[in-house]
């Protein structure tokens, strides 16, 4: 009887425990220091300690045939209060595309489960595959460093191939392109402060 009622308590926690630990183990004996240059801004209904590294974000063009694609690698580092991850039930990371050129591009992308969706990206940390997870130490505190890198695949087709060029040229001279980000937890069914930061887009041949 003592064992059952064992297994009914384990059981019962495992079951209400709603977040997907993205760093059950985090990485021993990884250090290193933030050199991020972005400037976060922060807006919300409860305090949140996370940081946003994210470098320019680079976009390589191409021409097949009429079609233009543009081949996206999402990359950002997101540097949490350990305290605060573990308590949340969940990290939101959302992209905003409407200040570039991407804005005029149908996208596809491949989950965390192989599938791939058009026009849609999962903001739910625990249902994407997370390139690595590290401990980050920073002025003595230990932090959690997630590495989120994705592909995505922007692309449009034109009457014909000279259009296709055409568009890849006009595109390579855009130099003001900006990627906005923001990020927060949620924790016992509320929001966190929103920690937002632009990079520079950067289209390469």
């Amino acid at each position: 009887m003592k064992k059952y009622f064992t297994c009914i308590l384990i059981a019962t926690a495992l079951l209400g425990c709603k977040k997907t630990d993205i760093v059950s183990e985090v990485i021993k004996g990884s250090t290193g220091t933030n050199t991020g240059t972005n400037t976060d801004i922060s807006t919300g209904t409860t305090t949140a300690s996370i940081k946003l590294d994210i470098a320019d974000q680079v976009v390589n063009t191409k021409v097949s045939n009429d079609t233009l694609y543009l081949n996206y690698t999402e990359t950002a580092n997101l540097v949490l209060n350990p305290d605060d991850y573990q308590k949340s039930s969940a990290v939101h990371f959302k992209e905003d595309f409407s200040k570039s050129n991407l804005a005029n591009f149908n996208f596809t992308a491949v989950n965390k489960d192989n599938q791939t969706a058009t026009n849609y990206l999962d903001d739910n940390l625990n249902n994407v595959a997370i390139k690595s997870a590290s401990t980050l130490t920073i002025d003595g505190k230990q932090y959690t460093k997630l590495v989120l890198e994705r592909a995505i695949v922007f692309s449009k087709a034109y009457k014909q191939h000279d259009l296709a060029v055409e568009a890849q040229n006009d595109i390579l001279k855009q130099t003001k392109d900006v990627i906005s980000f923001a990020t927060y937890y949620y924790t016992n069914g509320k929001n966190s402060d929103t920690i937002s930061t632009t990079a520079t887009v950067v289209y390469r041949k």
